[in-house]
């Protein structure tokens, strides 16, 4: 039987979700010349596609993937009422997204990277559609416990 185990991130951890807004507020400022910044929202939506689709802009695509996945984390975090967890299994840790007090997680460091692999381009990820699809996966599980309750 895997063993899992969910915690809040530690205070480490916490700086890693910082640091990711930080080099994305970094990249808006420096390499696109502006003076919006990151607001954990739907409206964080339109900078990030564009910004997906003109990378990469370092050496380690992997990490940016990363990066940016945790800054799409933080605007479902404020649309979807989620909290940051930090998840370990017999795969590794990683980077979550939990609802409310149940076991039902979202990974969106992984999400990104997972339709990659799919075959998508990078153009082609509706961001809005997965944060829609998301909300409505919350509402069902909503649901579903107010019966169980």
């Amino acid at each position: 039987m895997p063993k899992t185990k969910t915690r809040l991130p530690n205070p480490e951890e916490q700086a890693t979700l910082r640091d990711a807004v930080a080099w994305v507020n970094n990249l808006l400022a420096e390499e696109y010349q502006t003076d919006v910044r990151l607001t954990g929202t739907m409206e964080d939506i339109p900078n990030l596609h564009t910004m997906l689709g003109e990378g990469p802009f370092t050496d380690d695509p992997e990490a940016e993937l990363k990066t940016f996945g945790i800054v799409f984390g933080n605007v479902l975090a404020r649309e979807l009422g989620l909290r940051w967890v930090i998840h370990r299994d017999d795969e590794g840790t990683n980077y979550a997204l939990q609802y409310q007090d149940t076991e039902l997680l979202v990974f969106p460091c992984e999400v990104i990277s997972a339709r990659l692999e799919e075959g998508e381009e990078i153009d082609e990820i509706n961001l809005e559609a997965i944060l829609e699809s998301l909300r409505e996966s919350l509402a069902g599980e909503a649901a579903n416990k107010k019966r169980r309750d």
